[in-house]
């Protein structure tokens, strides 16, 4: 952004000066919220949990059914493709980042589940109807027994369906997204925020353009932060903004907090040191016990059990 006066004051108030106030070199260029590194902390964090956690199937009376098929996938092998770590860690993350984890299930010639088969983040869709719930990958259409699937947030227009954290809390995730770019913006310019140019003269638009091009050369750059800055012909310069990098550090911060709220993480989780109200490592531990491991872990025994259980089994994680 490049403002000047060039003869509008010495024309109506008798001055004779020139001020060309710099900002940046090039525009605010925001990063994807899905990069921002608390919420890749964050999805790491509880998908990596949640798929190192054992998977037990227990019948009727709640005796453990040794070397179930369920636990088979879930614990050795979950497809040609990936092991049961693997396959629970990459679909929770889907389940982060896009709302639906979701897997195709393979079954073998006696109807026993055989393989799960991971689904790519956004290549199907889910709708409810009538006969309940159905999924379509382009033209195929799979009945609701030949999906898992696992979600995060309801979405309140499409019971069948999921939103994300970046999704439910995109103001929050936006606000984050844009500081990190007004961030890595400002430290291209070493730092340096909004700077005013002024001369006791009057000033010709191409010498306007001359300092212009000169400070964003020699000065608004990571490299020439340290470089002199060399005035001439009583010149002055003066920042004439706030913009620093403490306030800015200070409110992705905040941030930090935010993120850790909308996927319910305490923040210390999330190396934010000072972000919440937990006195120890315990209470931090059991806040992220109870408010992200244990809604995952339930999300997952009950679409197992549903999907892939017989009649009086049940799935414990």
């Amino acid at each position: 952004m490049f403002y000047a006066t060039v003869g509008f004051f010495a024309r109506f108030f008798g001055f004779k000066s020139g001020v060309a106030i710099y900002t940046r070199p090039e525009p605010i260029v925001t990063s994807p919220a899905d990069a921002i590194p608390a919420v890749v902390r964050a999805t790491n964090l509880i998908s990596a949990d949640i798929a190192r956690l054992p998977v037990t199937v227990y019948d009727s009376q709640m005796q453990p059914i040794t070397d179930h098929p369920v636990a088979a996938l879930m614990n050795r092998e979950a497809s040609r493709w990936q092991t049961g770590y693997e396959f629970r860690r990459y679909t929770t993350a889907v389940a982060l980042t896009h709302g639906n984890g979701i897997a195709i299930i393979r079954r073998g010639a006696d109807g026993s589940v055989a393989e799960l088969q991971p689904v790519p983040a956004d290549a199907l869709t889910g709708e409810a109807t009538d006969d309940g719930p159905i999924y379509r990958i382009g033209n195929v259409q799979l009945a609701a027994d030949q999906v898992l699937h696992v979600g995060c947030y309801p979405d309140y227009l499409n019971p069948v369906w999921f939103r994300s954290p970046l999704d439910a809390a995109r103001q929050a995730m936006q606000l984050a997204a844009d500081e990190n770019g007004a961030h890595q913006s400002l430290v291209k310019t070493g730092s340096m925020g909004k700077v005013a140019i002024m001369h006791p003269g009057g000033m010709s638009d191409q010498t306007v353009q001359a300092i212009r091009d000169a400070w964003t050369t020699m000065h608004a750059t990571a490299d020439g932060a340290s470089r002199p800055l060399i005035l001439r012909e009583g010149m002055k310069a003066e920042k004439i903004s706030q913009e620093t990098s403490g306030s800015m550090l200070e409110s992705r911060r905040f941030s930090v907090q935010e993120i850790a709220r909308a996927f319910g993480v305490p923040p210390e989780m999330l190396f934010q040191q000072g972000g919440g109200a937990l006195s120890s490592q315990a209470e931090t531990a059991r806040a992220y016990a109870d408010g992200a491991i244990a809604a995952w872990a339930t999300a997952w025994e009950s679409e197992l059990t549903r999907k892939l259980c017989r009649p009086g089994e049940h799935v414990r994680i």
